[in-house]
């Protein structure tokens, strides 16, 4: 019972996973606290159902006009717009969506400029095998299987778009600043910075990720940011957070 428990906050993670990362949370780190009662599952669902359903071209991440640069790594208007949508989704309150976003694809875009640097990829076989790997868990969940296959014919998707386009944008992020989070911190054990353990608590993680976070805030001060003049309005007052 309590590993069904437990692999149902897992699959609500995943399901609703671009609103998560869209909040700036990690989907490996939603724990059994952050999990969500029946009734505001089913709220989301319906809710992020509703909003994909009215535009699948959004799915399309890497299309439509291009409404910023950020290091010269283009913020496409789709993207925005799926995120967007999908933050709106969360119930989260906040006060201004669009410059919210905006930071939040800033972050990530900053974040594809230095796994670039480190010359960090994800390969289409990576991808591939996280996924099959998420299709096999919800086999053996029926539960979970059933809210994911709610998900999907809420949103008017059909499975295939589901996992090739919805899950696998995220996956390919996930993976790519999994292995960039990774990379920076063997870098700071390496310099020094860092200490090396063989047993990981959470008072480590946190020391980690506070390294890491620090990190990448220096990159998005330095950072190079266009938005497009058409948008211009869209964004005014737009601050690097």
């Amino acid at each position: 019972m309590r590993k069904t428990k437990t692999f149902l906050l897992i699959a609500f993670a995943i399901v609703l996973s671009l609103s998560i990362i869209a909040l700036g949370l990690s989907v490996s780190r939603v724990s059994a606290g952050d999990g969500p009662n029946q009734s505001q599952f089913n709220k989301i669902i319906e809710k992020v159902g509703s909003f994909l359903k009215g535009d699948k071209g959004k799915l399309k991440v890497n299309e439509g006009d291009i409404i910023a640069e950020v290091n010269g790594i283009p913020i496409y208007k789709n993207e925005f717009e799926l995120r967007k949508g999908l933050t709106l989704a969360s119930d989260e309150q906040i006060n201004d969506i669009n410059n919210f976003v905006l930071n939040k694809l800033v972050r990530e875009k900053v974040k594809e400029y230095l796994a670039m640097k480190y010359n960090l990829k994800v390969s289409e076989d990576e991808i591939n095998s996280y996924i099959e790997k998420e299709k096999q868990q919800f086999k053996e969940f029926p539960e979970a299987e059933k809210k994911l296959k709610e998900l999907i014919s809420a949103s008017g998707m059909t499975y295939e778009e589901y996992w090739n386009d919805y899950e696998r944008y995220n996956v390919k992020r996930m993976l790519l600043f999994d292995k960039l989070y990774n990379a920076i911190v063997d870098e700071g054990i390496k310099n020094g910075e860092l200490k090396k353990t063989d047993k990981m608590t959470i008072e480590v993680q946190n020391e980690y990720k506070k390294y890491f976070d620090n990190i990448i805030d220096q990159y998005v001060k330095q950072a190079k940011i266009s938005i497009n003049k058409k948008y211009k309005d869209m964004f005014r007052g737009f601050k690097v957070e």
